[in-house]
């Protein structure tokens, strides 16, 4: 006797191939073509077809078993680019922790789907391993014929889903770039980063903390100051100003631990912002404009060593560009104090040169992170940064006009004045993607045209006219 919901499959139907469902039989091709093992396989002998490709994909599969509980077999077969063979076999092996993790392997199952529940399909579905198979169509037809075929191994079930509430994103572990035009910006999409992709650990300090390692946070104006704070940042224009103060005091101040003015005017018994300047006018293509504030002989063993450890300046075609190294940078409520500190060192080396322009500022913050006491008052900041991510940005390394040349897909390059540097030629959709994928910079812009190379592709294939943007 059957026993089915209505409207099964009720995951991904429209992605599965359909059989016989009064089969016992259900058929996994993981990564492999399924219209392929349809092909090599009777339809009468079972009900469904369909990939695995990740971990994810199991909590789907488990989804339409436990609503059709007349499946009493799952012949697993084709092959894998991920661990998703392997951990569908741990999961009927060995099941699942109390996190709802599958042993040996850790792949996350949805809560929703009760542990007795799982354990239920562990008990009810034979898996059969046919991944190794040279000949499917005849290892298909002998396991199947000696099927015993059996009643379902229980009620059909159809389990809430509790949309993800993820708190933290998977990312590359070190190395994030950020190019934003001003200060508050790159605090925005800094703080935004290590919100969304910082990995939770202890500290020192007895709080926990979200960490990014090598945020590269690149100001295009750090000239522009920060006038005006929102009421939700943890501090206001007249503590930016304090900051600045205190950061040039060139005097040694026993009542802290270091202070960055000591550092460059004096803890050596030099000026280095003087030294700074000195070599940019000895030479604008030097690469020696190079300030230190770290004491490796104190430093190491302080409990309260400098977190801005060295500053370089370069002048290029008339512009001072300046880069710091922020070995460890409070996101949240040091950021901005520091880029501006950073912005008025640029302007004032630039004040003892002739003729400069600012350039960009680049700070590279080695381990950027937020604490724990922090979290909930970044939430407006998260905000603010998610209406960045709307607004047009031009790539630095320029744009692209696409155009049709009989069988070929064409694509001009232009620089961000407008001068054209190079045209592509390709009959593919693809082949041009590959060939203009190195001169993009943003994400936001890559994606715009691959959509763009997709329509042309379309047109050429389909000898319609195409027109750039005209959707």
């Amino acid at each position: 006797m059957r026993d089915i919901v209505e409207n099964w499959p009720v995951e991904y139907r429209d992605q599965l191939v359909l059989g016989n469902l009064a089969s016992n039989v259900a058929v996994c091709c993981l990564w492999s073509d399924k219209t392929k093992v349809k092909e090599l396989i009777s339809s009468a002998k079972y009900a469904v077809i369909g990939n695995l490709y990740s971990r994810a994909g199991i909590n789907p599969l488990l989804r339409n078993i436990l609503a059709n509980p007349s499946l009493r077999y799952l012949i697993l077969t084709g092959k894998s680019l991920t661990d998703s063979d392997e951990a569908l076999i741990n999961f009927f092996e060995l099941g699942v922790d109390t996190e709802w993790r599958i042993v040996k392997n850790g792949g996350q199952l949805e809560r929703d789907l009760p542990i007795e529940a799982l354990d239920e399909v562990r008990r009810g579905i034979k898996l059969i391993d046919l991944r190794h198979s040279t000949n499917l169509t005849a290892d298909f037809n002998n396991v199947t014929e000696q099927m015993e075929v059996k009643p379902p191994f229980g009620k059909a079930k159809v389990f809430p889903k509790t949309p993800p509430a993820t708190k933290t994103f998977p990312s590359e572990f070190v190395g994030f770039t950020i190019r934003q035009r001003t200060i508050f910006k790159a605090w925005c999409e800094a703080v935004w980063a290590v919100m969304k992709f910082g990995h939770t650990s202890p500290t020192d300090y007895g709080l926990g903390q979200k960490e990014v390692l090598g945020i590269l946070s690149v100001i295009e104006e750090p000239a522009i100051g920060i006038d005006k704070f929102p009421r939700w940042a943890p501090y206001k224009k007249d503590d930016v100003q304090a900051y600045l103060s205190r950061f040039f005091e060139a005097e040694y101040n026993e009542a802290v631990a270091y202070n960055y003015g000591h550092r460059l005017q004096a803890y050596w018994g030099v000026d280095q912002i003087e030294q700074l300047a000195a070599e940019l006018r000895r030479s604008s293509f030097s690469r020696r404009a190079l300030a230190s504030l770290w004491d490796p002989v104190k430093d190491g063993k302080s409990v309260d060593p400098p977190c801005l450890t060295a500053v370089q300046a370069a002048l290029r075609d008339g512009n001072l560009h300046l880069t710091a190294f922020i070995r460890s940078n409070d996101t949240f409520r040091a950021f901005p104090l520091n880029a501006a500190s950073l912005a008025e060192l640029q302007v004032r080396i630039a004040g003892q040169l002739n003729n400069v322009n600012i350039g960009s500022l680049t700070i590279l913050s080695y381990s950027s992170h937020i604490y724990s006491d922090c979290w909930d008052a970044c939430q407006p900041l998260l905000q603010e940064a998610e209406l960045l991510h709307h607004r047009f940005e031009q790539d630095p390394r320029g744009s692209f006009v696409f155009r049709q040349d009989g069988e070929h897909l064409v694509a001009e390059h232009y620089s961000p004045e407008g001068d054209l540097l190079q045209t592509f030629k390709a009959k593919s959709g693809r082949n041009l993607a590959s060939l203009i994928a190195p001169f993009v910079s943003r994400v936001d812009h890559g994606i715009y045209l691959g959509r763009e190379i997709d329509r042309l592709a379309a047109a050429v294939a389909g000898q319609t006219l195409y027109v750039q943007d005209a959707v």
